[in-house]
Formats: structure tokens, sequence, C-alpha cells
């Protein structure tokens, strides 16, 4: 079954990179199952966001990993996101 989360609704429309932490521990408790990240009503997400995260994830599975099971949607810069999960960025 899939499990929507709304980010917004979770962690507000003001949220910091270290905020990622609260979203992961969701992730990870759902681990194995499908999720979609529903980004509706926020701007761009900082690359940083991303990184952390899923960085604990990266080192712990694949990369296909994040996008065999995790989905987003109104993402305004998918790019990053892609850039973070394919490997092909580093965060400064």
């Amino acid at each position: 079954m899939e499990k929507t989360i709304n980010v917004k609704n979770m962690l507000g429309d003001k949220f910091s990179c270290q905020d990622a932490v609260v979203l992961r521990y969701h992730i990870l408790k759902n681990k194995g199952e499908d999720i979609t990240l529903d980004f509706a009503g926020l701007g761009n997400v900082p690359t940083t966001f991303f990184y952390n995260l899923f960085s604990e994830l990266l080192y712990s599975n694949d990369r296909n990993y994040i996008s065999d099971h995790i989905k987003v949607k109104n993402l305004a810069n998918m790019n990053d996101y892609n850039r973070v999960i394919k490997g092909t960025t580093v965060s400064s």
C-alpha cells in the first residue's frame, strides 16, 4: 500500500535542512513500502534538504531503492531531487 506524506503539513512552509530528519524518520519507519512525498504549496527545496533526507538510505541501500520506493509530486525543482538520488551532485 502506498503512503502519501504531505511535506508542508508535516514540516510547515518555512522548514530548514535540519528538519529533513523528521521526514526521514517517517520514511525509515515505513521502509519497504512505497511512499509519495507531496511538496504541494512549497517553492524550491534546497539540495541540502534532499541530501539530509536521503543520506542514510543512500548509504544503506542502492540508489535504486529510492527511485523504486519513493516518489515525489508537486516539486518545483525536480532536477535538484534527481541530482541527489542519482549521485550527480554533492552538498556544499
